[in-house]
């Protein structure tokens, strides 16, 4: 039975529905706006314009804002390096033929047909013969951020929850510290997996209003987001996309009506992810088999394991790493999101006037039993007997702290969504105290092991705004304006956390690079390889499609390439690595010597003749210091960071 609601309260609740609706509207048209500015300019938050990816470090090309921060490396060498390649050759990466192929963990396609579709956000980079470079390379980076924002409201609305704890709720995760100090890294791992639900629901309303082809075709689109789920960093993805596609999929399921349109919509999209997640894996599977045999990181197996209670909470706080270097740890590590929200879940919970009954708050308890298992395995230790659980012991909990956050703050805005105001300032008083407390000791805890140069001033000031903030938003959370100042003051911590870089700096644009650049396609063609003996330079030759047998080994080795090297594979617990890099140094006249640093690089010593000896199409070394080899001709000079690096002909 509905009840009617009284005049003057039936049209209050109009007016405040109409005023949040073109509020939405609004935000999405300034979100579209900002974004396309960007994309634009070729504006992103990379730091590929470090001195170490200059031709000239003291006369930099291109416009940048704030300091690239070598921390990054994985983004500078790595993940922006390879969408740069991409850019170059207009298809795939040059990497090195030394590593398995490496697809899955980088998301971009090479030859199959089902990957064009599911990386699609790679696939968009070929059009780089007819828009210009920088805008795809921002189109690229910010697509993930983008989707996130859109797609964050509207699930909320789809489950009946207020979109504006949607935008709160995205724009935190965009902030979160660490989102900014991992490039955005877990932005892009649950954005598109939350766009594929969100198409997944709206299939199911249209299904249930009886339309058919539109439907269908949200379907198939949701899947292929959806099928992108295991790829990139798998151990992020699965943590975070599995509570997003495990809710929409209950939420659909538990509606009531007719099964039809639930079942359409599931299997439609279930169907299709199914298909193109499979299609892709089977198309890498030499990648996949590769990276699974690794000693690093596919072999690892962890156990639960207590974090430091500073770094599980100390989020707020981490504004000092934007201004000095943490001590033990780097500030990428030490980074984490606003995992004390859990804490105001829980004064929520016990205050709220009404029960969490599983079928209206599917979403939640989905949230809550997710968030409750990974909260234990990085709190408790467990011994090593919880090695064995899946998916548990692929994720460090170092790992999983830093992220566990991006959880707590969907679960407490889905919360706050349903928070009516309180009559009094009791429970929200409470619940700030609750949050203030334990960030003020994080924050301490950090002062004095990771991050001493936290003033104890700093301390009083980031508790007692995060209290501040709770107590207002738990007392108004039909009000707009302490969620924009909360989103304001959670933008501090990191606002300087990285630069804005205009266009792909030196790497792309110097004539050092232009001089490779021009080289390139001629050796593609031909089949013919580079190497060079210096992380940046091994960068610069992958950023302009120049083929080089050094420079990544992202999934894992080419085990039949290597033995090249190592013909009886003595040396294979060294080289059968992934994630990682693979360094030369030029010995002449010395034994090769391949090492490790026990995790990601291979740090191979060779003579230059030697080399070509097993890798005859072996075209041209690049080295830092002069050499002298019965089989080297200098060929050319040119300048990169600041000094010159030799180009050899091998013969």
């Amino acid at each position: 039975m509905k009840v009617k609601l009284p005049a003057p309260i039936a049209e209050a609740s109009s007016r405040f529905k109409q005023w949040v609706c073109v509020n939405d509207r609004a935000a999405r048209v300034i979100t579209l706006v900002v974004f396309a500015v960007l994309i634009l300019l070729g504006i992103t938050t990379s730091s590929v314009g470090i001195a170490d990816l200059r031709q000239d470090p003291s006369n930099p090309l291109g416009w940048q804002f704030g300091i690239s921060r070598p921390i990054r490396s994985d983004e500078i060498y790595a993940y922006s390096a390879i969408v740069i390649s991409i850019l170059a050759t207009h298809g795939a990466p040059s990497l090195s033929p030394l590593a398995a192929r490496a697809d899955l963990i980088h998301r971009f396609p090479t030859d199959g047909f089902f990957e064009q579709f599911v990386f699609f956000d790679s696939t968009m980079l070929r059009a780089s013969g007819i828009i210009p470079e920088s805008m795809l390379f921002a189109a690229h980076w910010w697509l993930p951020s983008l989707i996130l924002l859109l797609a964050l409201p509207t699930w909320f609305h789809q489950l009946g929850r207020s979109r504006r704890y949607g935008w709160f709720a995205a724009i935190l995760i965009v902030l979160s510290p660490s989102s900014a100090w991992w490039s955005l890294m877990p932005v892009a791992l649950i954005a598109y997996t939350l766009g594929g639900c969100v198409l997944m629901i709206a299939a199911f309303q249209r299904f249930a209003r009886g339309q058919r082809v539109l439907p269908v075709a949200m379907g198939v689109a949701g899947g292929i987001l959806i099928a992108g789920l295991p790829t990139f960093y798998a151990p992020w993805s699965l943590m975070l996309g599995l509570p997003v596609l495990g809710a929409s999929t209950l939420w659909i399921l538990l509606q009531s009506g007719a099964w039809g349109p639930r079942l359409k919509a599931i299997l439609v999209t279930g169907g299709t992810a199914a298909v193109f997640g499979t299609g892709t894996l089977v198309e890498n599977r030499e990648g996949l088999q590769a990276l699974l045999g690794t000693v690093y990181p596919g072999l690892r197996r962890v156990e639960a394991d207590p974090q430091p209670f500073g770094r599980i909470f100390g989020a707020p706080a981490l504004g000092q790493l934007q201004y000095s270097e943490p001590i033990g740890v780097n500030a990428s590590e030490l980074s984490s999101s606003f995992t004390v929200f859990f804490i105001w879940m829980l004064v929520l919970m016990l205050a709220a006037p009404w029960r969490l009954k599983f079928r209206e708050n599917i979403a939640e308890w989905t949230f809550g039993a997710w968030s409750a298992l990974w909260i234990v395995w990085i709190s408790m230790d467990l011994g090593v007997s919880t090695r064995i659980i899946p998916l548990l012991n692929l994720v460090t909990p170092p790992r999983a702290a830093q992220v566990i956050g991006v959880l707590a703050v969907i679960l407490v805005c889905l919360l706050l969504s349903r928070w009516s105001p309180p009559v009094s300032w009791r429970v929200p008083l409470l619940a700030g105290a609750a949050c203030a407390l334990p960030t003020g000791y994080a924050a301490s805890l950090l002062k004095a092991s990771d991050l001493p140069a936290i003033s104890s001033g700093l301390i009083v000031l980031v508790s007692g705004t995060v209290g501040l903030m709770v107590a207002v938003i738990t007392k108004y959370p039909q009000r707009s304006w302490p969620m924009i100042i909360c989103a304001v003051f959670a933008a501090l911590p990191v606002a300087r956390a990285n630069p804005m870089l205009a266009g792909l700096g030196d790497l792309r644009a110097s004539e050092t690079a232009k001089t490779v650049a021009a080289q390139a396609p001629a050796a593609r063609a031909g089949g013919k390889l580079w190497a060079a003996d210096n992380p940046g330079v091994n960068t610069l030759l992958l950023a302009n499609g120049m083929p080089s047998l050094s420079g990544l080994q992202r999934s894992g080795p080419d085990a039949a390439a290597w033995q090249k090297l190592d013909p009886q594979s003595a040396l294979s617990d060294k080289w059968n690595r992934g994630g990682g890099y693979i360094f030369f140094s030029w010995t002449p006249g010395q034994p090769t010597t391949i090492g490790s640093n026990d995790f990601d690089a291979v740090l191979v010593g060779i003579d230059p003749c030697t080399l070509k000896t097993a890798w005859p199409n072996l075209d041209k070394i690049v080295a830092s210091i002069p050499l002298n080899a019965p089989c080297l001709g200098l060929d050319s000079e040119v300048q990169w960071q600041g000094r010159p690096a030799y180009i050899y002909a091998v013969s």
